[in-house]
């Protein structure tokens, strides 16, 4: 074989290589889980344990992991608790400290504060069990969309409870924002954590979320010698400010005492693919923030339109798929959380 066709075969082979690992780069982070689409921010009810009240409110800025069940479970409690405590153990002790567990009982006439404590803690010393009264299990099983079903006890006053076997994931700011169903198993629970642990949920999972899955079709078209063409252009005229990577400057969401921000971030991290293509290319052509001494300078005189295109088209190659079908204009951006004092549907426990 002459020494062409093994260079030949060589560059085929890398160009394999790099076009496979550009594809897993550009690929969205796939959650085990169901997002939703909406988060939804939790009331406030109060639950008791072993210790004292329990109430979302106690954990914000924690991931909460919320179970319901009953300790009286024959296989599916004790079997969800345990793939919990496994994914657990698979994070650091620094990832584990902003994450809590709650086990709530849906049998509060067998599950008592002390015996839900002792039940909980045999998967791990820092679960938390709690329940309430009939009415405030209600309250919060209604919230969450929880099922469950009290079955007719047997001969000896035995009976058993049909629930919904869902672990429910609540973000640092108190929403409800994913779940795992029973058949999710701990490494990707664990995998889940580490990156909500990291990074949160991402708003290209929320528009892909909800229970009609929108089709991982790209909606924007990128000609490669259009991306090769904006990526000389960036190089030249961008790269100082907003970084080789695309990454803009790590402070940038710090106000300066002029009121202006430090160059930010253009790739899938930041904000640019909200905006359209004509968005973009006026903020390109016209500047922002010329009145101040840090700004973004006017490119009208310096580019063509079509030169701004391929800029563009170099910058929308670094999102991924969801975040491009957006700034085309075929997804809508779900509203995200954000935060405020959450509103109190506080449930007054029952007197005895």
């Amino acid at each position: 074989m002459s020494r062409r066709v093994l260079f030949i075969a060589g560059v085929l082979t890398l160009l394999l290589v790099g076009g496979l690992a550009w594809t897993v780069f550009m690929q969205p982070y796939e959650f085990h889980g169901s997002v939703l689409q909406v988060p939804k921010l939790e009331g406030n009810i109060v639950l008791r344990s072993a210790t004292g009240p329990v109430q979302l409110s106690d954990h914000l800025g924690k991931i909460v992991l919320m179970y319901f069940g009953y300790t009286s479970c024959p296989d599916v409690c004790p079997t969800s608790l345990a793939k919990l405590k496994a994914a657990l153990s698979q994070l650091s002790p620094e990832e584990k400290a902003q994450l809590q567990v709650i086990f709530v009982s849906v049998d509060p006439e067998r599950d008592t504060p002390e015996k839900l404590e002792k039940y909980a803690h045999v998967f791990g010393s820092d679960f938390i069990g709690a329940s309430g009264t009939r009415s405030e299990i209600d309250l919060i099983t209604e919230s969450f969309g929880v099922y469950y079903k009290i079955n007719a006890p047997d001969a000896d006053g035995n009976y058993t409870v049909d629930h919904s076997s869902f672990v429910y994931v609540i973000d640092r700011q108190g929403y409800l924002v994913m779940n795992w169903t029973h058949d999710t198993q701990p490494d990707e629970i664990g995998a889940d954590l580490r990156y909500l642990l990291k990074h949160g949920i991402p708003i290209s999972a929320q528009l892909l979320a909800g229970p009609t899955q929108t089709p991982v079709v790209c909606s924007l078209t990128l000609v490669p010698a259009h991306v090769n063409g904006g990526q000389l252009l960036y190089e030249r005229h961008c790269t100082q400010c907003h970084g080789a990577d695309l990454a803009g400057n790590p402070a940038w969401q710090t106000e300066l005492e002029d009121g202006s921000h430090l160059p930010p971030p253009l790739n899938n991290t930041g904000s640019a693919w909200k905006y359209s293509e004509q968005e973009l290319m006026e903020i390109i052509q016209e500047g922002r923030n010329l009145d101040k001494p840090l700004h973004m300078p006017a490119f009208e005189d310096k580019l063509e339109e079509g030169e701004i295109h391929y800029l563009l088209e170099y910058v929308a190659s670094s999102w991924d798929v969801s975040q491009q079908n957006y700034h085309a204009g075929f997804l809508t951006l779900t509203p995200q959380p954000t935060w405020g004092p959450i509103p109190i549907d506080t449930a007054t426990p029952t007197p005895p």
